[in-house]
Parts: C-alpha cells; structure tokens; sequence
C-alpha cells in the first residue's frame, strides 16, 4: 500500500558518477562510481534488483556503503558533492567575491592549480555531464553537455585571462533564444557558474532549468542539527503526514520499541506576559523581531509507549539516542524518496544498532524508486548482511602523500568472507600494533616520564 502512494514514475533522476580532482583531501582524479557490476557474488548469485535501476542499459545502484578509518575523505568526499550543488546553484552576492576554493594543501602546486569536478546523471532518463573548473581568482571552465548525442554540448564557458572576461559557447543542445544567449553570457560574470546565473534570470530555456532544478532540488546532504522533527512529521499535507505515520509506527514496531503512537501539541506563550513578568526590554525586543504577532508558538513532540502496565507519553527529548536517530533517519529516508533525490548521509549508525540499522537499508531498498543514498559508516558488520551487494561497499584509504584513494570491489568468490576481506583492508597496520603489547607499554612509559 505505501508504494502506490509514491505514484512513483518512470523516468528516474540518479547520478551515475561523481569525479574529483584537487578538492581538500582528494589531489588525484578519483571517481565514485554508481554503475553496479554485471557479477553478483555473494552467497546468492542473483540478488533482488532492488539495488539498482537499469537506465539506458546500466544499472545504477540506489545505495552506496562508504567504509574506512576517520580522517580518511569520507565526509569531503560528501563536501564536495555540496560544494558542487552550491556552485551550480547559488551566486555570488557581489561581482567583487572570490569563488570559494578548497584545494588539496599537503603539497606544494596543488593550491596553483584549479579545482575541478564532474557529475554525470539523468534527468528523466536522459544523460547529462556537468563539469566545472574553479580557481581561486574564478571559474576557470564550465561546460553543460548531454552524454551520448551528436548535438552533446549545452554550453561552454571559459575565462578569457587576456580581456578578463566571460565567453560563452552555444552548443546545439542549448535551446536559449539568441538574444537569450547573450543575457547569460553578459551577467555571467567571474565568479559565479553559468547555471547560478540562469537560476538568478527570467530567461527560458527548459534544458537549463531542468539542470539547475536538478541542482537544486535533487542533491541533498544531511547534517545532524537537523533536529526539527515535529514540524517534519506535521506538514500540513494530511496525506503525507498520515502516510509518513503509518511508516514509521511499523518500523518502530519492527526493530523492538514499545512505540505504539505519537502526538504533536502546540504550545503558545503571549510576550506581554513576559513584559509584566519583569523580562528585560532587549529581550522583550528581540523576541517581537521574530515573532511579529507578539505570541510563541511551539510544537511539542510525545511519543506514545504502549507497557503492560498501560500507556504512557514520554518528550522527545527523552528517548533514548538510538531510538531519536532511528526517527531522524525514517523522516529523512521518506523525504529522500519522495523528493526523489541523491542524499549524503554521514556516520548514518550514530546510536543506532547494527541490525536495526540493516533493517532500515533494506526496507528503503524496498521503497527506493527514482532516488540514492551516499551513506558513511564505521560499522564494518553491516558488511555481513546477506542482502549486501559488494560492487555497492566502496573502501576509502590515505596514501602516503595524504591523498584519498577510492576502492571498490566488483567481485569475491563465494567461499570468501567479504567481511573478513574488508576488515582485514581497513588500516592492517593498526591490526599490528594492537598484538604488541610493547606497544601499549609505551603509552604508560610517556606518562611516567612526564
């Protein structure tokens, strides 16, 4: 019943590959790749297909696994995916701001040299390439491109360093009128991209505003102060707040909470009676400055414990750190489907259980239509999860020059432990130390010295 709700459509929006080059811990070109092997492994040859859409051809997975220590590039690698969205997305408030650049610093020419970024996904089934260049005096480069067309270039830009000055070149793909054409190449100044520019005017074009749509609406990272969960679950739509509700009882339900409801009660506070309780003016001042209407207004939310000594409502704030991320990660989840979007998630098992944490990957592979999840974990035994696709778990490592390397694995034999494989890969060096116990010794011998 809940997947009729989505209505979900054919023509999916999913990245296929995401490219950086000289961005904070990544100097060499290194790919994230979303494109799911043809060899399954595992101890099921053909697992459920529920891990990937099949466009044009490639199948394209809807959830990858990010491993390795801290420090590694997981959490950059999800930067800058959201550095991309804000370049593509919003300009720069004055002519005169720098770009924003975030270079690898651990050499010596890495910080001369541009930044540079690509994206291939699909719109509604079609196949775009977004890539861009930015230096910290400006954009360097830009081009907009459809993948496997004859007429592929949308627009090229580049900095003409001699006239300091922004040239634009028309591809056929680019359906802008040409007088259109020339109002984006005139606005287009230094430090913002042309997509920026576009979304900044009243131009038409649908090829650009379906790439800018995508940008903007379509890439998402979660951080964890998005903690606004009571406005989240009562969103004025009766249907989706109803449907949302359904979900997330069933699977509170599922992975073993007492959880059998829960309610939202709005409270309100009148300022004036703050004022004649003796509260200072400038607080008095602030407090109208957000609250024009001179009433607080605030959303309490209690979740309903169903015990054999009855039932009982307890805050929010009251339950427990896993059983509040588990909630967290569900709004997030349906947002993510029903927005149909590519959402980073970052240390996605913080407080959660292992095999509650498994149950809620498997149920939003069941869900999952037109939509993906990067997500980060140092839960290495989500790995032994007999639904786990390996060409889905991607291995992040520094090398000696302190730059990530991305590693994936297509396929291992059936006999061989892909949880053993990987622990084993995930830093081995510190597998050694921890069976010196010199080692430790030396830790208390620095103490004792001091």
């Amino acid at each position: 019943m809940f997947k009729l709700y989505f209505c979900p459509q054919i023509e999916a929006d999913m990245i296929e590959t995401f490219i950086i080059k000289n961005y904070r811990s990544y100097r060499d070109r290194t790919e994230l790749s979303f494109v799911a092997s043809n060899k399954e492994g595992g101890k099921k040859k053909d697992l459920p297909p529920v891990w990937y859409k099949e466009i044009n051809g490639k199948r394209i997975l809807r959830l990858l696994l990010c491993v390795g220590l801290n420090g590694t590039g997981k959490s950059k690698m999800f930067s800058a995916l959201n550095y991309l969205r804000m370049i593509a997305t919003a300009k720069p408030q004055k002519p005169s701001d720098k770009p924003e650049y975030r270079p690898f610093l651990l050499d010596n020419h890495s910080s001369t040299i541009p930044t540079e970024l690509t994206l291939t996904y699909y719109i509604e089934d079609v196949c775009f390439s977004y890539n861009i260049k930015i230096s910290s005096e400006c954009i360097e480069e830009e081009e907009l491109k459809l993948v496997q067309s004859r007429s592929s270039r949308v627009f090229y830009r580049f900095h003409n360093k001699e006239l300091d000055k922004v040239v634009i070149n028309y591809g056929n793909a680019c359906d802008l009128s040409k007088s259109d054409q020339h109002d984006l190449e005139v606005n287009t100044l230094a430090n913002a991209s042309v997509l920026s520019t576009f979304g900044a005017l009243n131009l038409e074009s649908q090829i650009l505003t379906k790439n800018f749509d995508y940008f903007e609406n379509h890439i998402s990272m979660v951080h964890k102060s998005d903690k606004s969960l009571a406005d989240k679950l009562q969103t004025g739509d009766v249907d989706k707040d109803r449907a949302l509700k359904k979900l997330l009882l069933r699977l509170l339900n599922d992975v073993g909470t007492n959880i059998c409801d829960y309610v939202i009660e709005e409270a309100s506070l009148n300022i004036s009676e703050l004022k004649a309780n003796g509260a200072p003016d400038i607080v008095i001042n602030a407090m109208m400055e957000q609250y024009p209407s001179g009433i607080i207004t605030h959303k309490n939310l209690r979740f309903i414990h169903s015990t054999i000594d009855g039932e009982n409502r307890l805050d929010f704030e009251l339950e427990s750190l896993g059983t509040k991320n588990i909630i967290r990660l569900l709004v997030v989840l349906y947002d993510v489907i029903l927005g149909e979007k590519s959402t980073c998630i970052d240390e996605i098992e913080y407080g959660i259980h292992t095999k509650a944490l498994a149950f809620i990957l498997k149920m939003y592979l069941t869900i999952a239509e037109n939509c993906q999840l990067i997500v980060a974990t140092h839960d290495l035994s989500l790995l032994n999860a007999d639904f786990l696709r390996r060409d889905a778990v991607r291995l992040f490592e520094k090398d000696e020059y302190g730059s990530t390397n991305v590693r994936r694995r297509d396929y291992l034999h059936n006999t061989i432990s892909f949880y053993k494989t990987y622990e084993k890969e995930v830093s081995p060096h510190i597998d050694e130390l921890m069976r010196k116990i010199e080692m430790f010794l030396e830790y208390k011998n620095d103490i004792n010295k001091d």
